[in-house]
């Protein structure tokens, strides 16, 4: 292997975690996280967000009924392809009872992790790919499909209403998914957030996430 790039490979695994919330900085007026951004789904109204206090630890909440918004870091950056893993905690305290990620008449989630992968503007309908780590309902654990929205975009169920309302952790590998899913070589990460739905089946929900950092395995 040559030096340079055994040197490169290198210095990514003993970087330290990056922490994606930041929840140790005060949060931007609008309730979400230092260095985040918010971006409304066409026609619906964003979420409610806030930073607080859960079981003694900071959280980022969102929750809603009949709304639907994107919060994200987008990386000045971008993380390329390597071994690191992205972590997270959440719960969901509340979630619409219908929802179903298999009909796209149903298809809403208190809480998504999402990776977006090439151009940030792939995000909103560009030439990026999106992969959705979604907390879902009653759909069969493993389950994992193309977005109803778009084939870029690929929804694999994390979590579902057995797992309410304790915390619970994840910890997946973005890169390796994303050549499972497509069968191609992985562009680099251009932004990591966080997403809330309830736009479908029109349902309250709210949710948490205190921890959500890309490190070493």
């Amino acid at each position: 292997m040559p030096y340079l790039l055994f040197a490169s490979l290198a210095c990514l695994a003993f970087a330290p975690p990056l922490d994606i919330l930041r929840l140790d900085s005060p949060p931007r007026a609008s309730g979400i996280p230092a260095g985040w951004q918010i971006r409304e789904v066409r026609g619906q109204r964003p979420p409610g967000a806030t930073v607080r206090v859960a079981d003694g630890q900071a959280a980022f909440a969102i929750f809603g009924a009949g709304r639907a918004g994107w919060f994200y870091r987008e990386f000045e950056e971008p993380l390329p392809e390597s071994g690191r893993m992205l972590e997270w905690t959440w719960r969901v305290l509340a979630g619409p009872s219908q929802a179903d990620l298999r009909d796209r008449k149903l298809d809403d989630s208190p809480i998504r992790v999402f990776v977006v992968f090439g151009k940030p503007g792939g995000l909103f309908g560009g030439s990026g790919r999106v992969i959705f780590y979604t907390h879902g309902n009653d759909e069969p654990a493993g389950f994992a499909r193309p977005s109803h929205a778009s084939s870029r975009m690929h929804v694999v169920r994390a979590d579902g209403a057995a797992s309410r309302p304790g915390w619970q952790d994840h910890a997946v590998e973005p890169f390796a998914d994303y050549r499972r899913i497509w069968n191609r070589n992985p562009p680099a990460i251009t932004a990591i957030g966080v997403m809330h739905d309830t736009d479908q089946t029109r349902g309250h929900a709210e949710a948490e996430i205190r921890r959500l950092v890309w490190r070493a395995p």
